[in-house]
């Protein structure tokens, strides 16, 4: 994946664990993304500050992935578009990370739709 580090920003969520803490969901990357299944698209790395606990077990974790890329990709597709070759992605994914080397991931891909995450493909 190219790297866009320029661009960053923190959205604040409410978990969904029971504990309902405050969550920072910052953007710490984005960039052309090269999937095997799906061709190129845009990339949006996002790294929760505290990770909640369940994040990776939670049932909802679908409409947080899509309410996250939702968020972001106003303004991360134009910004990846500018700085980079790709011209029309085929996909904008979300890939949320719990840290390090050994950390998780979860990743979704999602059709752009008016500049935006549509359909999960």
């Amino acid at each position: 994946m190219k790297s866009i580090r320029a661009l960053a920003s923190i959205l604040v969520l409410a978990a969904s664990d029971a504990s309902a803490q405050d969550v920072r969901w910052q953007l710490v990357d984005a960039g052309v993304l090269n999937h095997s299944s799906y061709g190129t698209g845009i990339e949006m790395r996002i790294q929760p500050d505290p990770v909640p606990e369940g994040l990776f077990g939670d049932d909802n974790v679908d409409e947080l992935l899509l309410a996250l890329c939702n968020h972001y990709a106003p303004s991360v597709i134009p910004f990846v578009r500018q700085q980079t070759d790709i011209e029309q992605p085929n996909f904008i994914a979300v890939r949320v990370v719990s840290g390090g080397a050994f950390g998780r991931y979860i990743l979704e891909a999602y059709t752009i739709a008016d500049g935006r995450c549509g359909a999960a493909i």
